[in-house]
């Protein structure tokens, strides 16, 4: 299954940017495809469009797969729950772009998650404010 065409449009190459910043978490992530059920311990890291998450054990890219994302310090079985497709899998992890929108509350929960890693820029000076002291 190939991503949705807006999916498309947020993939970077080697020399363009990133469409979401990524930040690194320790959230489990259970990934789930037609012929296996895998439990990761942690994720590597995780934004907007997709999660890295350890390379072992591998998937293969082009793999549709249902992702469950454990959050920490939530209520119990508060999770995120989305589909995805394996876009990459080499020794520096597997990487899985969403495919189906998220939900308001899991999009909410990520958007926060993001803002709370990601320095903060002033729009109307265009200047970084994550490095004032």
């Amino acid at each position: 299954m190939a991503p949705p065409p807006e999916a498309e449009s947020t993939m970077s190459t080697p020399n363009q940017p990133r469409a979401f910043p990524r930040v690194p978490i320790g959230y489990r992530v259970k990934v789930v495809t037609d012929d296996q059920i895998i439990a990761y311990a942690s994720a590597l890291n995780v934004s907007l469009g997709g999660l890295l998450f350890e390379p072992t054990p591998a998937l293969p890219v082009g793999r549709s797969c249902g992702i469950a994302i454990f959050l920490m310090n939530q209520e119990t079985g508060k999770r995120i729950v989305t589909r995805g497709i394996v876009v990459r899998s080499d020794s520096h992890g597997t990487a899985i772009q969403f495919t189906k929108a998220l939900e308001p509350d899991s999009r909410a929960f990520l958007e926060a998650l993001v803002h709370s890693h990601t320095p903060e820029e002033d729009p109307a000076l265009g200047t970084d404010m994550g490095a004032c002291g």
